[in-house]
C-alpha cells in the first residue's frame, strides 16, 4: 500500500517549473528516500532550472540495464493550486497524478524490489526538472543517458483505461515573424499590410495540420 505522508509531503512543496528552489527541496527529498534504498546520487546543476538527477543501484554487466524515469516540476505557480486533499476514494493536489505521484509508485516498486529481492542492481532512476515547460534542456541529458540502458519504463499516468503507453505525440517548438507594412487608414490603406491579421490567418492554418485521431 502507498504511503500517503511521504506523496503528501511533496505534493505540499510547490515545484512548479521556474521554482528552482522548490524542484530542488523536491528532488532533496526524493535524493534521500534512494539513497535509503542504497543509490546513489549524480546531480546535473543548473542554474535557472532545478537540478537534473540520476540515481543509480549496483550495476552487473550481464544483465539488461532499466532506466525509470520521472519529473520533478509541476505546472502550477506559486498560490495557484496548491495543498494536499484526500477522501474516500481520490487524492487530489498539484502533481498527485503529473508526475509526483508516478514518481511514488516507482518508488514503492523498488521498496518491494528492495524487500522481495534482497537488494537492487540494474537499475536506475532520472529524475529531470523540466519537462513541464517542454524539456528544452533535459531532452540532451536523456537522449545522451538513453544510451546505456535496455529499457526505460516512464511513471507518468496510462491512458483512460489503464493502457500501457508504448508512444505518444512529441513537441515542436518553432518562431515566426511577421512583419506588417504601416499606411494611413484614411488614404491609403490599401498599400498597407495588416501583420496581426496574417498572424489570424496563420494561427487557423497551423491549427488545422493537427492530427488528433493519430493520438
Amino acid at each position: 500500500m502507498i504511503n500517503f505522508a511521504e506523496l503528501k509531503s511533496i505534493i505540499n512543496l510547490n515545484s512548479y517549473t521556474k521554482n528552482k528552489q522548490g524542484v530542488d527541496q523536491n528532488g532533496a527529498i526524493f535524493r534521500t528516500w534512494m539513497e535509503q534504498l542504497g543509490f546513489h546520487t549524480e546531480t546535473f546543476q543548473r542554474e535557472e532550472i532545478g537540478d537534473h538527477l540520476l540515481f543509480c543501484s549496483l550495476h552487473n554487466s550481464s544483465f539488461p540495464r532499466v532506466l525509470l524515469l520521472g519529473h520533478l516540476d509541476t505546472v502550477f505557480p506559486p498560490n495557484t493550486f496548491e495543498g494536499f486533499k484526500e477522501d474516500a476514494d481520490w487524492v487530489y493536489g498539484s502533481g498527485v497524478c503529473d508526475m509526483k505521484g508516478g514518481n511514488i509508485v516507482a518508488l514503492e516498486s523498488l521498496k518491494r524490489l528492495e524487500r522481495t529481492q534482497g537488494g537492487l542492481s540494474n537499475i536506475d532512476m532520472l529524475l529531470v526538472s523540466d519537462e513541464e515547460s517542454g524539456s528544452d534542456d533535459s531532452k540532451h541529458l536523456s537522449s545522451e543517458l538513453a544510451k546505456n540502458y535496455d529499457i526505460c519504463l516512464v511513471f507518468e499516468a496510462a491512458g483512460k483505461d489503464h493502457e500501457v503507453v508504448v508512444g505518444r505525440k512529441g513537441v515542436g517548438t518553432f518562431t515566426i515573424s511577421l512583419v506588417g507594412k504601416a499606411a494611413h487608414a484614411g488614404n491609403h490603406y490599401a498599400t498597407g499590410c495588416n501583420a496581426n491579421l496574417a498572424a489570424a490567418h496563420m494561427v487557423i492554418a497551423l491549427t488545422a495540420l493537427t492530427r488528433a485521431r493519430s493520438w
